[in-house]
């Protein structure tokens, strides 16, 4: 009876086993035979590693497609979810994020350096509108301050001029009794003569 060994084998271009497996032994008339199925391993253009498996194709690259990807170097995109090759992917990094880079295809790349332009253009923009509200704040107190002292100083001015007018009248008012008095006086004399 023979024996028959069924091998298969996965190379490189090189001719180096990468991967290997017994399938199935058979018997027969006593002989050993051997059967050998070799195939070469294809290379991902991508990441240049062997394949030896075809369920780990993942297809091409959504962008450029011109290279096929594999499970390893199989990279989507944050933004769209586009397959992409280690050639097309970039690397992204938001200050809202901060510091997290995040893989994105060069169209979403663009449409992200655009909008984090504006939202730095926004963020300058209420700075300048912050920093004048607080000028005017600042230019609203000091002319309320001067507002404030002005009215201090004619509220002062008004009151040393009543107290002088009052010290004026107080004094008219002495004068006037001690007029009254002498008047009252005069009277009395002059009815006390007759």
């Amino acid at each position: 009876m023979r024996q028959i060994l069924k091998r298969d084998l996965i190379t490189n271009i090189f001719g180096r086993v990468l991967a290997g497996s017994n399938t199935e032994r058979l018997t027969d008339d006593g002989h050993r035979l051997t059967v050998t199925n070799r195939r070469v391993a294809t290379y991902c253009q991508n990441c240049r590693r062997p394949i030896t498996d075809e369920n780990e194709q993942r297809g091409g690259c959504d962008y450029c497609r011109t290279r096929s990807l594999c499970s390893h170097c199989e990279v989507s995109c944050r933004v769209c979810s586009r397959r992409l090759c280690w050639h097309c992917k970039r690397g992204y990094v938001s200050s809202a994020t901060r510091g997290t880079v995040y893989t994105v295809c060069p169209i979403c790349f663009v449409r992200l350096r655009q909008r984090q332009a504006f939202e730095d253009q926004m963020l300058i923009r209420n700075a300048a509108l912050h920093s004048q509200i607080l000028r005017q704040r600042e230019i609203t107190r000091v002319q309320a301050l001067q507002l404030q002292a002005a009215r201090d100083r004619t509220v002062g001015q008004i009151q040393a001029a009543r107290l002088r007018t009052m010290g004026q009248l107080a004094l008219i008012r002495e004068i006037n009794r001690t007029r009254l008095e002498l008047a009252r006086l005069r009277y009395d004399y002059v009815r006390h003569l007759r």
